[in-house]
């Protein structure tokens, strides 16, 4: 019970963290109601990325303090932008919110929640991904270099080469402010992140569609329904990779699209505000994965196109429309050049297509990407939607059907178009990795489908008042719309996707990762090893952990650190060396101290040898000091002392 009350611990300050200063820039913007719950996310998630960003320019340690420097920086900068382009002006959703609309709006995060406590079973479950390595452990480096930096973090595993210029650090900064304010261990710290941010990606859902279709209750409650129903947000995200950094970004993705969209389609003071708005969300965005913010672009970018048609159709002066042309143009160049430059080498786009592609437009059809189960009740409602959409074509609706044009347009390319050269320049931005776009998926199916619920709803009402209206017709409405919007989806649809998750967080003798006596020898580690100390193992088997958990350097914290000639020494002859040999000098050199041994078990089945690392019970050069069942822990004795 305790350990569940440190998750809970560790949420109430992730939601602190994210919450406090995001609200109050949200109210003093003059945002109300669901416009400003879903503006505080983003918001706040911009503030910490920022601070995490510019803190090392000015020598300041990573903490709480400048977040709290930064909020009050941005909070003045918006009194000040609203006082001069949007005084008085408060914004809120189109109507307020009824009983029915408010329960379903609390309800959807709630039930992502129970969700995700089924995924992880205990609150301190790791996924055992490829990953999940450098996620936990980058926590660590952020807490122990005092320096959170999205310009910093990639020299946990290549400083000595240089670094990486640049590693999205969003998600490992606020990991690593949580473990500071409450003390509860990394593995914890990331779960309450998973909790907090995958919930509120409901809520960012939920905000688009209030955004193009309102806030009626059949709506809401539909649209609420839904964003809890569709598997490849945010259980894909956590299940696979992991993509915590790239869950991050999309979890506050709708909302930025939503007063994107309010900016441009609005008239008046008030597209001021959003526009103000939608800028604040893309720091947040960029900062926790850029590929958050290439689907950002994308998607704005088909709304300004939309706009722009229905600026060439009004009734502007010919001149106006000229000088519109050129804007246009430029506007297509930056975004051609961003575009083109914006993405991953070309070796990490590697990602080839899966299937043909009727099977891709079948599980668009199906409302199932990604080989899940067949979502037969959101289906329907997604394509009553379109077929509303299509029959009204308002410009609210031909933006609904163009964001699900170009969700489903990338995820087609990316999982069945057999041109290379032409998928990569369109989802190289995301790895041309299917997973990656199927998740964008639920931003565009949320809307469609509460337009579709609604409207079946006013259908079935106006088909009971027919019959006459009682007591028993009202029941059996309600009951049907239990079972239709949430039984059956969580049941057929959810289900399977959180019980294989669930498999991905399970720990047993045989995870990918990191088993239960490897688990239990690391929280020991500290009994035996030297809070300066360093200790080497084969990283693919899960021994890099050993910093996460312990705090103890490891000199491979991921698996695809940078190697340089001294380490390659010990990985190649640590266990045979002598005082004088390469490898005990390096370790010397390195202080490397202590060696962890997690047998030959690899996460993604690989096989990595390292002769300096194998045969070490029989080695002259270590001596076992600590073993759990096959994990077991060396102390370097053969080595003399470190120079």
């Amino acid at each position: 019970m305790m350990a569940w009350l440190e998750l809970l611990l560790a949420i109430t300050a992730v939601a602190g963290i994210i919450l406090v200063p995001g609200i109050v820039v949200a109210a003093a913007a003059g945002l109300r109601g669901l416009w400003m719950l879903g503006a505080a996310v983003p918001f706040g998630l911009s503030i910490v990325a920022m601070a995490a960003t510019v803190a090392p320019f000015i020598g300041v340690q990573w903490s709480l303090i400048p977040v709290a420097f930064t909020a009050v920086l941005v909070l003045a900068i918006v009194v000040g932008l609203r006082r001069w382009l949007w005084p008085n002006v408060v914004l809120s959703q189109p109507r307020a919110l009824g009983r029915a609309a408010t329960l379903a709006l609390v309800a959807a995060p709630m039930v992502i929640v129970i969700q995700l406590v089924i995924v992880i079973g205990t609150p301190d479950a790791i996924s055992q991904t490829f990953d999940n390595i450098f996620h936990l452990n980058a926590v660590r480096f952020a807490l122990d270099t005092g320096n959170a930096s999205p310009l910093h973090l990639g020299n946990m595993t290549s400083s000595h080469t240089g670094g990486v210029p640049f590693y999205p650090s969003a998600w490992h900064a606020i990991g690593s402010l949580v473990v500071q304010v409450t003390g509860v261990s990394i593995p914890v710290a990331s779960n309450a992140m998973m909790f907090f941010f995958a919930s509120m990606g409901a809520v960012s859902a939920i905000v688009l569609a209030t955004a193009l279709f309102g806030s009626s209750a059949p709506f809401i409650v539909c649209a609420a329904a839904v964003a809890t129903a569709l598997p490849s947000f945010p259980l894909l995200l956590i299940d696979y990779g992991v993509l915590y950094p790239y869950m991050l970004s999309l979890s506050v993705l709708a909302t930025g699209v939503a007063f994107a969209y309010l900016a441009i389609m609005k008239e008046g003071r008030a597209r001021w505000a959003f526009g103000v708005g939608a800028a604040g969300v893309v720091p947040g965005i960029a900062i926790a994965h850029p590929g958050g913010l290439m689907a950002f672009l994308i998607f704005v970018t088909m709304i300004v196109a939309i706009r722009y048609a229905m600026f060439l159709r009004g009734s502007a002066s010919s001149r106006a429309k000229r000088w519109s042309v050129l804007a246009a143009v430029g506007y297509a160049i930056v975004f051609w050049v961003v575009w083109s430059r914006a993405r991953p080498p070309a070796d990490a786009r590697s990602w080839v297509i899966e299937q043909s592609l009727g099977q891709a437009v079948g599980e668009i059809a199906t409302v199932a990407p990604m080989r899940g189960a067949i979502n037969l009740v959101v289906a329907i409602l997604v394509t009553v939607g379109i077929v509303v959409a299509v029959r009204r074509r308002s410009s609210t609706d031909v933006v609904a059907l163009g964001l699900f044009v170009v969700a489903a347009g990338l995820y087609v390319v990316v999982t069945a178009l057999p041109y290379p050269i032409f998928r990569d320049m369109v989802t190289g931005p995301w790895y041309n990795n299917a997973p990656r776009i199927a998740a964008l998926l639920p931003l565009a199916w949320v809307p469609l489908a509460g337009l579709g619920g609604a409207a079946l709803w006013s259908w079935m009402r106006q088909a009971v008042k027919r019959r006459g209206e009682t007591l028993a017709l009202r029941v059996a409405l309600v009951f049907v719309a239990i079972l239709g919007l949430v039984v059956l989806p969580q049941r057929f649809a959810v289900r399977p996707a959180v019980t294989f998750a669930h498999h991905t967080y399970e720990i047993s003798e045989d995870s990918a990762v990191l088993s239960l006596d490897e688990k239990k020898l690391l929280e020991r580690l500290p009994q035996h090893v030297a809070a300066d100390a360093m200790i080497v193992g084969n990283a693919w088997t899960g021994t890099a952990l050993a910093y996460a958990y312990s705090g103890r350097e490891v000199l491979l914290p991921h698996t695809l650190t940078d190697v340089t000639s001294e380490m390659q020494q010990i990985l190649d002859g640590l266990g045979s060396a002598t005082v004088a040999e390469p490898a005990c000098i390096a370790a010397r050199d390195l202080g490397v101290t202590f060696v962890l041994d997690f047998g030959r078990q690899e996460v993604h089945g690989g096989r990595h040898f390292y002769p300096g690392l194998a045969s070490l019970a029989r080695s002259e050069t270590v001596e076992m000091i600590d073993s759990e069942g096959d994990a077991k822990l060396y102390a370097v004795v053969g080595c003399g002392s470190e120079k």
